[in-house]
């Protein structure tokens, strides 16, 4: 504070000048400094030039009285921390409640005793103290918040850049990723592997924040470079890999569920793994073959070291169409209370499968989604991929 030559300065406030000389001799016997008003009027201009630590101030005062200067100082956000004082010779409890209506921290009786004057002031300095050191720290979490949020923003950014684009050919496939304020950890993609196999996967990090990511990101770049070693044609040998890359140990505890599949035009086969992931939907936009939901058997990744992951096939009809999710699309507050659940969301998906094939599938699946859940915010990442087999 510009103006204060001390850390700690009292503002005494009465019209009666013997009284008040009394006072301040006692309190810069202390060390204080002390600045002195005689009415309540320049009491608030001295305290807005030179903001106080403790107001000490008399009750009955001609023009503004103390509940007037209380009133004045606590209303503006640079003085409301001081903490005030009242003198007064009133000892109704409907006094004193109306002088802590008006903001007064303590009060002390009349004629003032010097002793506990000093006493109620070092409490008074205690307090002010105390709640300057937790504004200084609520400042400091509200810039580590703005930070946080920058930095899960920049990520939440390069998630999206790993992204891939549509796809359209012999197989169709787009996606849908939206991350929550905390930031989860979604992750996928599909690409031809060569020109007879079509690999898609989605993984789900356990967790928010940015450890939450990392996992999920690693195995992306591993598949998308093609840096695993592995036949990534072959699902469960790709899982049973990633399992051995990533015990929990060695990341904080996370793991990651994942389901993984390949599907191979030319035999129209469509080869999976799952590592404790929600299972796929797959369905015939011409009603060639009855839905089936791929659950697949294995555990999520990273869980267990002796864990082992099985490659399943089969024989895809006309008008194949898959659809592959993360929890977060269905783990969604519903009205009354109560989280939605698997069962629910796949019920759903079942009502969908017509519209599902569409251009705009995915969006009106989200759409019915928002609609059964009352338009409640998702509370975690979700993801969608839908891909168009034959």
């Amino acid at each position: 504070m510009e103006g204060c030559p001390a850390p700690i300065s009292i503002l005494l406030v009465d019209d009666d000048r013997i009284h008040s000389r009394i006072l301040e001799v006692r309190l810069r016997a202390q060390g204080y400094q002390v600045v002195v008003a005689d009415s309540g009027d320049s009491a608030v201009v001295k305290a807005r030039l030179c903001p106080p630590t403790v107001v000490v101030c008399d009750w009955l005062m001609d023009g503004m009285n103390g509940l007037d200067v209380c009133r004045a100082i606590k209303a503006e956000p640079d003085l409301e921390s001081a903490h005030f004082i009242l003198l007064t010779s009133r000892s109704r409890v409907e006094d004193r409640v109306e002088g802590l209506d008006c903001g007064a921290d303590d009060f002390l009786s009349k004629p003032v005793d010097p002793e506990e004057l000093l006493a109620r002031v070092r409490s008074g300095i205690r307090l002010h103290q105390a709640n300057e050191r937790l504004k200084l720290l609520a400042s400091e979490l509200h810039q580590q918040k703005l930070r946080l949020d920058q930095e899960l923003e920049e990520a939440a950014s390069y998630v999206r850049s790993l992204l891939p684009e549509p796809i359209a050919g012999a197989v169709r496939a787009d996606s849908r990723f939206e991350p929550c304020h905390e930031l989860g950890g979604d992750s996928f993609d599909f690409f031809w592997l060569d020109d007879d196999h079509f690999v898609l996967y989605l993984a789900d990090g356990s967790g928010h924040g940015l450890a939450a990511a990392f996992p999920s990101i690693s195995v992306h770049n591993q598949l998308r470079s093609r840096s695993l070693p592995v036949d990534l044609r072959d699902p469960g040998a790709v899982l049973q890999t990633l399992n051995s890359g990533f015990p929990m140990e060695r990341h904080q505890g996370r793991y990651l569920t994942l389901w993984y599949g390949v599907y191979q035009p030319s035999s129209r086969t469509l080869s999976f793994a799952s590592a404790g992931h929600p299972p796929a939907f797959l369905w015939s936009r011409t009603s060639a073959f009855p839905c089936h939901w791929l659950k697949g058997q294995g555990m999520a990744v990273g869980l267990f070291d002796d864990a082992t992951y099985g490659t399943e096939s089969l024989e895809v009809g006309e008008g194949a169409c898959l659809l592959i999710y993360s929890d977060g699309l269905y783990e969604v507050p519903r009205p009354g209370g109560l989280m939605g659940t698997l069962p629910d969301f796949m019920q759903l998906v079942e009502q969908c499968q017509d519209v599902l094939a569409g251009d705009d599938g995915l969006d009106r699946l989200l759409s019915q989604i928002l609609h059964v859940s009352d338009n409640a915010p998702f509370t975690d990442d979700y993801s969608l991929i839908r891909a168009l087999l034959s």
